[in-house]
């Protein structure tokens, strides 16, 4: 049952960490004073911390332009937004909200179990564990689910890959999977408790259609709390970042995401211009912030991602900033706690992060009773974004970017922006599953050959 395959990774040709340290330097030159003491999960200033110079932050209730440049110039050409806009915002949105994305790291990859009739059968299961070589022996290993089916269609296989609360485990009943208990997990009556979440993930059906399903325990980066000597922050930190803008929980359970990104990329099997990215709630956030991060993701979906994720936080009456500050003060990092109650002065919006997922497919999937994850003004994002799909030659929003029912999920009927919105509360279901299983179906670029 066990096969030990030994995998280095090569990073020599990665674009992350020459991406990261570009970043990097214009954030250390143009950082405003911190408004936050060191600790990244704090919302007072410490003593002898300066004042917040609120004229760098001019309040505006309109939303912050796209397509305009620092200088005021106006973004015109497709380079003008990929080589200039976009890496604005993702200095912007680092700097002020998550937190810099820590620069990738070697690691080596070894498959720990691999089982071919999991899944009753219907997939090869390969548990891998990615171990971080330059950072100390004692840093936490990520530890890698991946399911591949055992038939699809011909050609290399489409990828989702999610980020599970509670352990590899709890995503399947399928006995094959190892269960571990040794990390954090806030619903303890999950831990240990094979599939708690099979409902939720739908494994099974992901298979039935033709894709590989990967997953990994987002405590293996950060546990879900406002500590911060767990996890992989203690080695990831960098002096050289600014306190406040140091990686907070979402950023760094994205650099777990985009980790397993790189081991799935290498994957013989699976095709690597189809890595998909969903993440549901808290974890729908993370997902459109990697994808906003990485160019290798085919297609996110952010679902029920809520403030932080795709909802817009000006005028935003449900979840205001200040209280996602307040009550996960360890999300986000310490320069976002400034604009609680002062939403009108941050310098982008929620737009800005989704826009940097241009030009590939962006599916927000909600729920029509799910009032707290704010999908009216999700929509609103979707529709301010459009301009800059369109600029870059696609599509983008067909009609209003609105469907109701899996059954609209036809060609010319939807672009690369979506809104899915199903009679659902804040959950994640069969149905959820088949719209954007549907929607990868039609939209991902066609397999490559094996």
């Amino acid at each position: 049952m066990k096969n030990l395959v030994s995998i280095k990774l090569d990073l020599k040709n990665s674009v992350v960490p020459v991406l990261w340290l570009c970043l990097l330097a214009t954030a250390v030159e143009s950082a405003e004073p911190l408004s936050t003491n060191s600790q990244v999960g704090t919302q007072e200033a410490s003593p002898g911390t300066p004042a917040i110079n609120w004229d760098a932050y001019p309040e505006s209730t309109a939303l912050p332009e796209l397509l305009k440049l620092k200088n005021g110039t106006t973004v015109k050409t497709p380079e003008d937004w990929m080589k200039r806009r976009r890496p604005e915002l993702q200095e912007l949105i680092q700097r002020e909200m998550f937190g810099y994305l820590p620069a990738a790291q070697p690691f080596t990859a070894t498959v720990t179990k691999m089982v071919p009739d999991a899944q009753a059968g219907k997939a090869t299961l390969k548990e891998i564990s990615l171990k971080f070589t330059q950072l100390p022996p004692e840093a936490p290993e990520i530890r890698l689910a991946l399911w591949i089916p055992n038939r699809h269609p011909a050609g290399k296989i489409p990828v989702f890959l999610t980020l599970n609360y509670c352990g590899n485990a709890n995503v399947t009943t399928d006995p094959h999977t190892t269960i571990h208990t040794d990390r954090y997990c806030s619903k303890k009556e999950w831990i240990g408790q094979r599939g708690a979440q099979a409902d939720f993930w739908c494994v099974e059906q992901v298979i039935d259609r033709g894709y590989a399903f990967a997953t990994y325990h987002e405590s293996d980066t950060k546990a879900d709390k406002n500590e911060w000597t767990d996890g992989l922050f203690p080695y990831l930190k960098s002096d050289q970042v600014p306190a406040g803008s140091q990686p907070a929980t979402i950023a760094l359970w994205a650099w777990g995401l985009l980790r397993c990104v790189d081991q799935l990329a290498q994957e013989p099997q699976l095709d690597p211009r189809r890595i998909c990215l969903l993440g549901h709630s808290r974890r729908g956030k993370t997902v459109l912030f990697a994808a906003a991060m990485d160019e290798r993701i085919a297609l996110v979906v952010p679902h029920q991602s809520g403030t932080g994720g795709m909802a817009l936080s000006r005028e935003n009456n449900q979840e205001t900033v200040e209280r996602i500050n307040r009550v996960f003060p360890h999300w986000f990092c310490g320069e976002f706690k400034k604009f609680g109650g002062n939403e009108p002065r941050i310098p982008f919006d929620q737009h800005a992060v989704a826009s940097l997922v241009a030009p590939r497919l962006l599916l927000d999937t909600e729920g029509d009773q799910d009032a707290w994850a704010n999908f009216p003004r999700s929509l609103e994002t979707l529709k301010a974004i459009d301009p800059v799909w369109k600029l870059l030659g696609k599509t983008g929003l067909v009609g209003s970017g609105l469907i109701t029912s899996v059954a609209e999920i036809q060609p010319g009927k939807v672009g690369e922006l979506l809104q899915l919105r199903l009679p659902e509360k804040h959950t994640l279901t069969s149905e959820f599953w088949t719209g954007i299983l549907n929607y990868a179906d039609l939209m991902l670029p066609k397999s490559t050959t094996p």
